[in-house]
């Protein structure tokens, strides 16, 4: 399985995906501005979340004809030769996705941390957020380092969830289109949420401010839209590659 998921990768860094990723990250070096210390730590992380639109329009031009292109290619033949070749295929497109989407969030998170950081020596990584104006409300301990590092993992599980959205959405459409278009608008409704200053806790929105977790801090929401923030990714996950193995399968009979 694991040439598989190495080939669905391979698929996934598609030279339209390779050229938007660059200019992604070249937008993300040059967005974040040289303050003072606490203004350009406070700048990362504010700068980061601006990325959002970038990062869902790299993902869902992975995602989006993931399965249609299986539905209309010569694999189909191929896979159709055994159930647990068809089932492998399924469950490695959904490893491959989650990878390549971490690789690309994680990417621009470190591009724009590694300029904020560099620029005053990786100083005062140590700084508690209540003191960047950015989570000047949260009173919050937690350090720029340790944010980072939990942002890291937020971000690998809500790449996750955002891959399996994507391929169930290709799995149920024979148009790329459609999954392009229902996945970019279920990051922007939650983008133009905090935008217009209405970040509140709710199913809708938990996941992408869960997997940008820097707006649960800065928000100061609770304990629990944490909990839920993983407890949706995973379940939803695992639901959603449910979904998309059975109609994939239904779909190649």
């Amino acid at each position: 399985m694991l040439s598989v998921i190495k080939a669905e990768i391979k698929k996934n860094f598609k030279s339209g995906v390779i050229v938007v990723w660059i200019l992604g990250l070249m937008i993300s070096y040059i967005s974040v501005g040289i303050f003072k210390l606490p203004e350009t730590y406070a700048d990362l992380f504010y700068k980061y979340f601006g990325l959002a639109p970038i990062m869902g329009l790299i993902m869902f031009m992975m995602f989006s004809g993931s399965f249609i292109l299986e539905y209309t290619s010569n694999m189909e033949g191929l896979i159709k030769a055994t159930e647990n070749g068809k089932k492998q295929l399924v469950i490695s497109k959904f490893i491959a996705s989650g990878i390549s989407a971490s690789i690309v969030n994680l990417s621009i998170l470190y591009t724009i941390a590694f300029k904020a950081f560099s620029a005053f020596k990786f100083e005062n990584l140590d700084m508690p957020l209540k003191e960047l104006w950015y989570f000047g409300n949260s009173g919050s301990n937690i350090t720029v380092i340790q944010m980072i590092f939990i942002m890291t993992l937020t971000i690998m599980i809500g790449s996750f969830f955002l891959a399996a959205i994507g391929l169930f959405l290709s799995s149920v459409s024979k148009n790329a289109i459609i999954p392009f278009l229902l996945g970019g608008g279920f990051m922007a409704y939650s983008y133009f949420l905090e935008g217009r200053g209405l970040a509140k806790p709710s199913i809708f929105n938990i996941p992408i401010f869960g997997m940008y977790s820097s707006l649960l801090v800065r928000y100061n929401f609770p304990l629990s839209s944490w909990l839920l923030f993983i407890i949706m990714s995973i379940i939803g996950t695992g639901i959603l590659y449910e979904l998309s193995k059975r109609n994939f399968l239904k779909e190649i009979q």
